[in-house]
C-alpha cells in the first residue's frame, strides 16, 4: 500500500491540471475519530479504486481499523471467577472492517469542491483482550485461551460491516491542481449483529480527515 501511495504521489507531482478523462484511479488515506461502544477512539482508514463518469461514481475497496495499541482506553469487566486474585479486569479493544466501496458524487462551487456519499459494505469485527501483566496467564496458556474462558467464549464478535457517510474533497488551485486533495468526512460505522460479552453493540459516528491522491 505504501509503494502504491508513493507511486501515485510521484505521478501527481508531474501533473499540472486535473484530468478530464471520464475515468481515473483514486487513493484516499484518512485518520478517523470514533465514538463507538461508549468510548472515543481513533485509527486509519483507506479507500481506493476507480472514478467513473468524470467523478460521478467511485467504485473500489475500503478498510477501517481501530488499533488497540494506539487507543489506551480500557474496559472494566466484572468476573464470575477470579483471575490472578482479581475480581475485575481492565481489557482493551481493537478491530475493524473492510469491503466493497461505492460513492456517488458531484462537483460543487465551479469544480473546486467534490461532494460524495461513500458507502462501504463487507465484513468486520471487534474484540477485547488482556493487557499488561494480565497477559502472563496463571497456567502458561496463551492469553487468547483465557480471554475466551473469562468472556464466556465471546471475547470478540464478527458480522457484516457497514460504513456510510458524507465526504468533501477540496480541490486547490495549485500546480498539483486536483491531484492531491484535502478530504473531510462524517460517517457512521457499524458491525451488524455484533454481540460479545462486554457489549452487544459496536457502532457509532466518526469524523475523518485526510488526503486523496489522483494520478493524471
Amino acid at each position: 500500500m505504501t509503494v502504491l501511495f508513493l507511486s501515485l504521489l510521484a505521478a501527481s507531482a508531474q501533473a499540472g491540471t486535473e484530468s478530464t478523462k471520464p475515468h481515473s484511479a483514486f487513493l484516499s488515506i484518512a485518520w478517523r475519530g470514533y465514538s463507538m461502544a461508549d468510548h472515543l477512539s481513533h485509527g486509519p482508514a483507506l479507500s481506493g479504486g476507480v472514478s467513473l463518469f468524470q467523478d460521478q461514481l467511485r467504485i473500489g475497496v475500503a478498510a477501517t481499523t481501530r488499533p488497540g495499541t494506539l487507543n489506551p482506553a480500557t474496559f472494566a469487566l466484572e468476573l464470575d471467577e477470579p483471575y490472578k486474585g482479581q475480581d475485575t479486569l481492565q481489557l482493551r479493544s481493537d478491530g475493524g472492517g473492510a469491503g466493497l466501496y461505492i460513492a456517488p458524487g458531484r462537483s460543487l462551487s465551479q469544480g473546486r469542491v467534490h461532494l460524495s456519499l461513500p458507502v462501504m459494505f463487507g465484513r468486520g469485527g471487534y474484540g477485547f483482550y488482556l493487557v499488561g501483566e494480565d497477559r502472563v496467564t496463571p497456567d502458561g496458556e496463551k492469553p487468547s485461551v483465557w480471554e475466551d474462558r473469562l468472556l464466556d467464549g465471546a471475547d470478540s464478535a464478527f458480522g457484516w460491516a457497514l460504513d456510510a457517510g458524507v465526504q468533501l474533497c477540496l480541490i486547490p488551485s495549485t500546480r498539483l491542481e486536483g491531484q492531491v486533495r484535502p478530504v473531510v468526512g462524517l460517517h457512521y460505522h457499524a458491525i451488524l449483529g455484533y454481540d460479545a460479552t462486554y457489549t452487544d453493540s459496536y457502532q457509532g459516528p466518526s469524523v475523518s480527515l485526510g488526503i486523496e491522491v489522483r494520478p493524471n
